[in-house]
């Protein structure tokens, strides 16, 4: 069984500590820019270079997240950032946008690429895609059944790359790398590191515009996951690596999460049945948690996966009042959970209400041992639930993990011999350490090869353990053992002084792409829909281009069909079998997956998020057609478009002008959740505290998508977009009547032969769109702090 590396965060120079201390195998941490936790302490430059030199002294890998989308005015600094982290020896660099990636071969070739969970690869062709472009790590989106990572597995293995999944901690509610929502609504991406967390806020739920009562309104919210007592099963999946969440957290946190994964895969490493302890869950509980779930990857979803209540820590239920001493300001406590100790932080919740308090007594616990009696708060009511929100049991343990560093984690292998000046010499790989003095003809006593091996094994205090010793002395000499214990430690601090070196990695020189004026383009009217009766009408009304969601053939019409911008790995086979052999090519959102499909030309969709000419030509090189992310300011597509224009042969650039902009994509299932499966026939929407509407839809594969409460429309600009060079302007017609579709391509054909007022096609469009109208991210573009 591969028991795989332990991955743990480092938000700060303290939790890196804390996570080294704790026994983690490689941690991962940010710098201050280009990094998708903009909101963590981070790490300048010196205290990058110190946290590496830090880490590599305890033998622990460092991998630095350079995971958010780039803008072509962003590449020469990101170039210089590069180059910087290869010369620090990190050990990796976690990478989302394929421009980055591209960089990176060019200019740092020989610094190891991880793809982050931002990449949103979810099946093998994306791993494929991967290896052929030299990552050797993939970091697999966290929504995966188990089995799916499995099969991916013997992909990976197949093609030499490892995998990596989270094990622990925060989960986002949609895919990552593909939620648009927090900066539809503030214009703070979760792509450019700043989401502002629109899952943790409250919602109305509604169906058919009628209120559906919820047990709580926190309806996007997802629990913590936890796999640590299902880590036997993880082990065996063929995975490199499990992570753990947090560069958000304390270094408490990270202390006590990373110690208790730390013991579970000791455990397992060493063959022994490993089974979960309840003390450790308590700890892990009490570390931080919205409620614990084992997650997609084990099977968890609905109700299982979502906590409504409460959308930050909880703390651990220890019971509920059961009576109450009015006269002594006391309540009975009915035992069900941990019974708390002094000092620990606790709370009373009744309904909305909570009285919170650290208790000062230890509690006295009845004789039947049912239950106890603690101080309480004047509104402390029978019924209230309480809760255990700080541990002191659980701090003092993490002080006592942060207060030293773990021993013995780094393996040496050694060799004990005598060279021809009868030095005793002990080396292992390049490094080599001699005595002082040659060793002696013993008189009387020799040292024998026990007590020479016996003195080179003790390497207490150190991160360095012996794991194996080749003896080339015969044990007839003599040396004082106090000469002996001094090799010892002079070689270990060599070993030590030996791994701060960083290895020398080739840099090349970054050379900025020239640019050119792109040439006006006549823009293609295309669009979007999911249904016959829309792409027939579509092609009716004068659409240059149709693209199909939906698997049925549709004769005499060129259509594109569009793969479903998930597609699981146990899916895409039969997804692909479900294209027509008729199709005028086929539409992928997916990394990798335009590499696997053949026979028919390919295009690329908005969820490849092409913000920079380098990743619009990665792309390209599969693709016919790309689509820019919807995220770019109109400034910012006309430099990636002058970029691109100085490539040979780019590809075909599209542009969404119009339509509810799809803001999240989610395994789980909102209706099924609210109120059980086959309960999406039904309008379904999301109301939030300003009465924005979020239309919601269910796929066939039962997976949720939240729609923009107004509509894009960049009617006024199809001029500027066709300056720029932009060949394609789409109209995201899907869930919408053919009457909708049949309007807007004759307003949008209109404003491009130039036969219509754009501030009059305007006021038609604000007629029929849903929700109002915003050209909000075009003008504005994204805010970076």
């Amino acid at each position: 069984m591969q028991v795989p590396e332990l991955l743990s965060p480092a938000g700060s120079p303290d939790a890196l500590k804390a996570a080294v201390y704790a026994g983690c195998d490689a941690v991962y941490l940010g710098g201050k820019i280009f990094g998708a936790r903009q909101y963590a302490a981070n790490f300048s430059k010196e205290e990058l270079v110190t946290a590496v030199r830090f880490a590599h002294q305890y033998g622990v890998k460092v991998y630095v997240t350079v995971n958010t989308l780039a803008y072509d005015d962003d590449l020469p600094i990101i170039a210089e950032y590069l180059q910087f982290l290869s010369d620090s020896g990190v050990d990796a660099i976690l990478v989302q946008d394929v421009g980055i990636l591209s960089l990176a071969r060019e200019i740092v070739p020989d610094l190891p690429l991880h793809a982050s969970t931002q990449m949103t690869i979810h099946n093998s062709a994306g791993i494929r895609f991967a290896a052929e472009h030299g990552i050797s790590r993939v970091v697999l989106a966290r929504e995966l059944p188990l089995a799916d990572v499995k099969t991916i597995a013997e992909t990976a293995r197949e093609v030499g790359v490892e995998l990596e999944i989270f094990a622990h901690g925060a989960l986002c509610y949609a895919y990552s790398g593909q939620c648009l929502f927090s900066s539809v609504i503030g214009g703070r991406s979760g792509n450019q590191g700043a989401c502002a967390q629109p899952c943790r806020k409250p919602y109305t739920l509604l169906a058919d515009n009628e209120v559906i009562p919820n047990q709580g309104n926190y309806v996007l919210s997802p629990r913590d996951l936890c796999l640590y007592p299902y880590l036997a099963e993880i082990c065996g999946a063929g995975i490199s690596a499990i992570k753990i969440e947090g560069r958000m957290k304390s270094p408490e946190y990270v202390a006590i999460v990373t110690d208790a994964y730390r013991r579970a895969l000791d455990i397992i490493a060493e063959g022994k049945e490993f089974v979960p302890d309840p003390d450790t869950m308590d700890d892990l509980a009490f570390a931080f948690n919205r409620g614990f779930t084992k997650g997609y990857i084990l099977g968890d979803k609905w109700g299982t996966f979502i906590n409504p209540k409460k959308p930050d820590n909880r703390g651990v239920y220890a019971g509920y009042v059961s009576g109450t001493d009015e006269s002594r300001g006391k309540a009975i406590v009915k035992i069900e959970g941990p019974v708390p100790d002094t000092g620990d932080g606790l709370v009373f919740r009744f309904g909305d209400r909570e009285s919170g308090f650290a208790l000062n007594k230890e509690p006295y616990i009845f004789p039947e041992g049912d239950a106890y009696k603690i101080p309480a708060p004047d509104d402390v009511v029978v019924g209230s639930e309480l809760w255990i929100t700080r541990r002191m049991k659980t701090e003092r343990k993490a002080s006592a993990i942060i207060s030293k560093p773990a021993a013995g984690r780094i393996l040496l292998d050694i060799t004990v011999s005598v060279d021809e000046e009868g030095k005793l010499t002990v080396s292992s790989g390049n490094v080599e350490t001699k005595s002082e003095i040659p060793m002696l003809y013993a008189l009387k006593k020799p040292v024998t090869q026990e007590s020479v091996e016996a003195q080179m094994r003790k390497t207490g205090g150190t991160p360095f353990v012996i794991r194996t010793l080749s003896m080339e002395y015969d044990g007839t000499k003599f040396l004082p053992m106090g000469v002996i214990s001094d090799l010892r430690r002079r070689f270990l601090e060599e070993v030590a002084r030996s791994r701060l070196e960083p290895v020398p990695r080739t840099k090349r020189d970054y050379v900025a792409k020239e640019s050119a004026v792109p040439e006006r383009t006549t823009p293609v009217v295309q669009i979007y829909t999911d249904s016959v009766i829309g792409a027939k009408t579509a092609y009716s009304a004068g659409a240059g281009q149709i693209v199909y969601e939906g698997t049925e053939e549709i004769y005499d019409i060129p259509i594109i069909y569009k793969l479903p911008r998930i597609v699981q790995e146990h899916e895409f086979a039969e997804s692909v079998m479900k294209i027509p052999l008729s199709a005028a090519g086929v539409m992928v959102d997916g990394t990798g997956a335009a590499g696997l499909i053949k026979g028919f030309p390919k295009y690329g969709g908005s969820g490849l998020n092409i913000t920079n000419a380098r990743s619009a030509m990665t792309y390209g090189k599969t693709c016919r057609q790309v689509c820019l992310s919807p995220e770019l300011s109109g400034k910012q597509i006309r430099t990636l478009m002058e970029q691109l224009s100085a490539y040979a042969h780019p590809p075909k650039t599209e542009v969404i002008v119009q339509g509810s902009l799809e803001v999240m994509i989610t395994e789980n299932c909102i209706p099924a959740t609210a109120q059980g499966c086959r309960s999406c026939s039904q309008s379904w929407a999301l109301k939030d505290k300003t009465n924005r509407i979020f239309r919601i839809w269910t796929d066939p594969q039962c997976r949720t998508h939240i729609l923009n409460a107004s509509e894009t429309c960049l009617i006024e600009y199809v001029g500027k977009l066709a300056s720029a060079g932009v060949s394609v302007i789409s109209i995201d017609a899907r869930g919408r009547s053919p009457e909708y579709i049949r309007r807007m391509v004759a307003i949008y054909t209109a404003v491009v032969d130039g036969t219509g007022d754009p501030k009059e096609l305007k006021e038609q469009i604000k007629d029929i769109a849903s929700g109002g109208i915003t050209a909000g991210l075009y003008l504005r573009g994204i805010v970076r702090e």
